[in-house]
Formats: structure tokens, C-alpha cells, sequence
């Protein structure tokens, strides 16, 4: 199993994405780089699962659904909890900042542009080789946790997160589970901003890896830009353990 790192930032600078990975070919998991990471490779995305509705994950949905309209034979199926796709269709897909694709039907066919599927908690779905399960996050909005796997082997991806148990316990309980992609955004002296932000810092995450039962890959992603530079270096001294994901990566599990 490969897992494309298109966006590793909690934020846009320079030439740095925001959060997005790619899980299959057709398949990616949230949408905040897929323009310039992927260029033509895009119109072969089919399916963009969500963690939630915060700018930094849903940006490029707009900017692909545009360009690959002319191409499309099919629609462009958008999953995630049924709050985080209200958001996307009454304040980005609403006629006012965007079109909305999910009324108008593609040239190439009668299909609609897009499709919005809503995700039930701890429900399987098997897409592209994939078998793909969610389970609530801790963030400030409605926000889900990914379990992919394909084959024997797997990822479990937080997504925004502060502290949840509930990671831990499945990650302990699911030996498929051999990776996980969790975030780091803030240095630990802004643990006020973390804390009501929902954010982890490196002390935060340390104290969390502390219910971690088993020897599994760790990989943080989701840095802010604004502090890229000493979080790498706190993360060195107190994660020893963890790789810092950067855009172009790829994770092989």
C-alpha cells in the first residue's frame, strides 16, 4: 500500500500545500493540494473523502471540479459526514462563491458533476481496492478519523485532531494497522492556541504516543508555516521516533 503526500501544512505559503493525500489513483483523501501537485493527473480523480469543512482541506474542490468538467464521463463523488458536505454545498458550492456541479449535468454524459455520499461512523466502504472506515475525530468542528487499508495492511490517518482516545484503541486492538498520519501544528509554548484551536503539539502528541501499545510507523503532518522551522527542531528533540511529513512524500506501508 502507497500513500502520496500532495499537501503535508496546516496552512498556504509559498509554494507549500495544505492537507492531501493520495490513496489510489482515483482516490484521495481530503482536497487541499490537488491542482498543482497532481497538474493533468487530477482528472483521473473519481472519489475525495473528507475529513471535515476547514478551508485548508476543501480548497482545490472548487478549482477541480472546474477543470475537469469538460473531461468527465462521470461524477466527481465527494464523501465525508453529513455535516462537513451541508457546509461545502450552503457556503463554498452554493451559486454565490462557486457553482453548484451537483445540479448540472456533465457534457460527456446525463450524470450529474458531482455526488455528495455521506459516511457513517465505523461503516466500511470498499472503493478502488480500498477498504476505507471512519471513526469521529476531536477537532472544533464535526471532524472524521480514516482507517485504509488494502490487502492485510493499513493506515489510520487523524486528520485535525487534539487528544482522543479512541485512536489509541483502535490502533492497539487492529495489528493490519501499521502506520499512522497524525498532526502537529503548534510549538508547545502555544499550547493555549493549540488547546482551544484542537491542534496537537509535540508535548501534547508525546503524551498521547503514551497509550501506544505497539511498534507502528508515526508521521506527523499538518505543521503551520509560521512555525515550520522550530517545530521540525522541538519534534527532533521530543519525537524522536516521528518523520515529519513534507509535500511529494510517499509512504509506503
Amino acid at each position: 500500500m502507497r500513500v502520496k503526500v500532495l499537501g503535508a501544512y496546516g496552512g498556504r505559503y509559498g509554494d507549500l500545500g495544505t492537507t492531501c493525500f493520495q490513496l489510489a489513483e482515483g482516490v484521495i483523501l481530503d482536497a487541499g493540494n490537488v491542482m498543482r501537485a497532481l497538474g493533468e493527473e487530477c482528472l483521473k480523480i473519481d472519489h475525495v473523502f473528507l475529513t471535515h469543512a476547514h478551508l485548508d482541506h476543501i480548497v482545490d474542490i472548487p478549482f477541480m471540479i472546474d477543470y475537469t468538467f469538460r473531461f468527465r464521463e462521470k461524477p466527481l463523488n465527494i464523501y465525508g459526514h453529513g455535516e462537513t458536505l451541508e457546509a461545502l454545498r450552503d457556503y463554498i458550492m452554493n451559486w454565490n462563491i462557486w457553482p453548484e456541479f451537483s445540479s448540472i449535468r456533465l457534457i460527456n454524459s446525463g450524470d450529474y458533476a458531482v455526488s455528495y455520499v455521506e459516511i457513517e461512523p465505523y461503516k466500511e466502504i470498499e472503493i478502488d481496492g480500498l477498504r476505507i472506515k471512519t471513526f469521529p475525530s476531536n477537532h472544533t468542528i464535526t471532524t472524521l478519523s480514516y482507517v485504509v487499508k488494502k490487502g492485510d495492511r493499513g493506515v489510520l490517518i487523524t486528520g485535525d485532531t487534539y487528544k482522543n482516545p479512541r485512536v489509541w484503541e483502535i490502533i492497539n486492538e487492529d495489528e493490519e494497522i501499521k502506520a499512522l498520519i497524525t498532526e502537529v501544528s503548534y510549538p508547545s509554548y502555544m499550547h493555549n492556541l493549540a488547546e482551544v484551536s484542537k491542534h496537537h503539539t509535540p508535548k501534547t502528541l508525546k503524551e498521547e504516543l503514551e497509550n501506544l501499545e505497539r511498534d507502528i510507523d508515526i508521521f506527523v503532518m499538518h505543521l503551520k508555516p509560521n512555525a515550520i522551522e522550530e517545530l521540525k527542531k522541538e519534534i527532533r528533540e521530543v519525537l524522536p521516533q516521528v518523520k515529519v511529513l513534507e509535500d511529494g512524500d510517499e509512504i509506503i506501508i
